[in-house]
């Protein structure tokens, strides 16, 4: 019974990768990058204008976040789940910025 219990964790152990440096780089620049949206919602919100702004490039940044946030979640994939979701948060605040200061 003890040799079993032993297997089954060193299968467990065998699935689980380890960490390329590389790895963490990635993880910097998708919890980073979707902050570099910030500056555009700040400019709506503060002016109260949405004049130079595209609902349909914005709306359609959200769409493309949701297939990627489906995927993430499909392949389990956190780090992308993660980052796919601050995008999308940022981005549905400025389609409804633009909405409503258009």
């Amino acid at each position: 019974m003890a040799g079993r219990h032993k297997h089954r964790k060193h299968l467990q152990k065998a699935h689980h990768k380890p960490r390329d440096p590389f790895d963490y780089v990635i993880y910097f620049f998708g919890v980073v990058t979707p902050l570099f949206e910030l500056p555009q919602l700040w400019d709506i919100y503060s002016s109260h204008s949405a004049q130079h702004v595209s609902l349909t490039t914005w709306a359609f940044f959200c769409i493309d976040n949701l297939a990627w946030i489906f995927y993430a979640l499909r392949k389990k994939e956190w780090p992308l789940l993660l980052t796919t979701v601050l995008y999308e948060i940022i981005e549905i605040a400025i389609v409804v910025g633009i909405i409503r200061y258009s």
